[in-house]
């Protein structure tokens, strides 16, 4: 659960009661609902993302007061100038997005942390037990031996395994978020991490 409250961002009362059936709207349309001044749209985002870019900031920079130092940034910047951002169809993305380049001007400040970040050194994840129950029965020792060969993978290749099969996002957007050159350098490094993958997995 977030450890600082978005309503401290501004005197006005919130009320998220003022959204007709709030968990029902879409990324697009709970989005042009902040856009247009809705508070309680810009509440339920960061209800709905805080754990996500928690998480997301915790792989990249490795510290929890400048992580949530990055969040806090990202929603300042979102209520300042929410009438000059444009639409989304994937709020998540956006929001990852917007924080990966905050903790990376924060590393600014210490040449080599930024360094670490800006080639994913430090980008790490495992998949849980429950996660892949939710999708497809596997069984302990296969997600052991899939851990075990993601923890293989070269930062970057597991930088983007995380991007595809975890955050759901396609070439375009993992292109944008890496900063690579292309879709097509993006699925060339999506191949090869793959590939490494099946071999190890054999």
């Amino acid at each position: 659960m977030p450890q600082f409250k978005l309503d401290s961002f501004s005197s006005e009362k919130f009320n998220i009661n003022n959204l007709e059936s709030p968990e029902l709207l879409k990324d697009s349309v709970l989005w042009d609902e902040f856009r247009k001044g809705a508070d309680a749209a810009l509440i339920q985002i960061y209800e709905q993302f805080f754990d996500s870019l928690f998480a997301y900031g915790m792989r990249l920079s490795k510290d929890e007061y400048q992580t949530m130092d990055g969040i806090q940034e990202v929603f300042f910047d979102l209520k300042r100038l929410r009438h000059k951002i444009g639409p989304t169809e994937n709020i998540k993305f956006y929001l990852l997005k917007c924080l990966k380049r905050k903790l990376q001007r924060q590393f600014s400040k210490w040449e080599q942390r930024r360094e670490n970040l800006d080639f994913g050194k430090d980008f790490d994840f495992t998949i849980s037990y429950e996660q892949q129950l939710i999708d497809q029965q596997m069984d302990m020792e296969k997600i052991e031996e899939l851990n075990s060969a993601i923890a293989k993978l070269s930062p970057r290749k597991k930088e983007i395994i995380y991007y595809f099969f975890y955050e759901g996002f396609n070439y375009s957007q993992v292109q944008e978020i890496m900063g690579l050159d292309s879709v097509k350098t993006t699925r060339n490094l999506m191949y090869k991490a793959l590939g490494f993958l099946r071999e190890t997995l054999r």
